[in-house]
């Protein structure tokens, strides 16, 4: 077949969509928190961690260190020492300090909900930033996580290596309300059947909405 076109690409993100939402209606982002703050904070602890392992940590901590001031406050060497079980625990701890301490100097110890202030904080980039807006804020953001990025590439909807070009390519093709879901769902997608290793092409769903297992042909 010749080139998608984007309105054929935008017709099939909607049946993928469809599909994805009757098998994971429950789909959410994995990791725990209850405000903005805790987000940016488990976001950062993330970094090639396992969700499940961030939310153990996390958790007691987030009883412990409820402002940003908190986290700011803390000894270095005690906040890593809390921090011990999450890999690069000695770098993770000072970025959320760094950005706590940005958070309380520059916006009144509040996390903003804009995409330029998000983008100021240290160790804050787009993908941070737009699972924070999208998750937290509820706005209509594509965070470019490994699944995301993963899932995205099998189903031909972005041919970008680069997070950013890959976030552009996803807006124009997904409906503002609903980008949140979409990254949602693929992240399910990605932890149940389009694995990193080895995609199970045979039990996916969506396989005849995808061009990978046929080598790039829809037809």
């Amino acid at each position: 077949m010749g080139r998608e076109s984007t309105e054929a690409k935008r017709r099939r993100v909607a049946e993928i969509l469809q599909v994805l939402r009757r098998l994971y209606p429950q789909a959410k982002l994995a990791l725990a928190y209850s405000n903005p703050l805790e987000l940016l904070v488990a976001l950062i602890l993330a970094a090639q961690a396992r969700d499940e392992l961030v939310n153990a940590v996390a958790a007691p901590l987030f009883q412990k260190y409820r402002t940003a001031a908190d986290w700011a406050a803390v000894p270095e060497e005690q906040l890593q020492e809390e921090l011990r079980k999450i890999n690069f625990y000695r770098n993770k701890a000072r970025a959320i300090q760094k950005a706590c301490r940005a958070l309380v100097e520059r916006f009144g110890g509040e996390v903003p909900g804009r995409l330029e202030d998000l983008l100021t904080l240290p160790g804050v980039g787009r993908k941070t930033a737009n699972i924070l807006l999208g998750n937290a804020f509820g706005q209509p953001a594509i965070g470019v996580d490994t699944h995301v990025a993963r899932v995205s590439a099998r189903l031909g909807l972005s041919n970008e290596t680069d997070p950013d070009k890959i976030e552009a390519d996803l807006v124009a093709l997904v409906p503002p309300e609903e980008r949140v879901a979409f990254c949602h769902l693929l992240q399910a997608h990605g932890r149940a059947v389009c694995r990193a290793r080895k995609p199970d092409c045979p039990r996916c769903e969506i396989r005849n909405l995808c061009p990978y297992p046929k080598g790039g042909d829809l037809s």
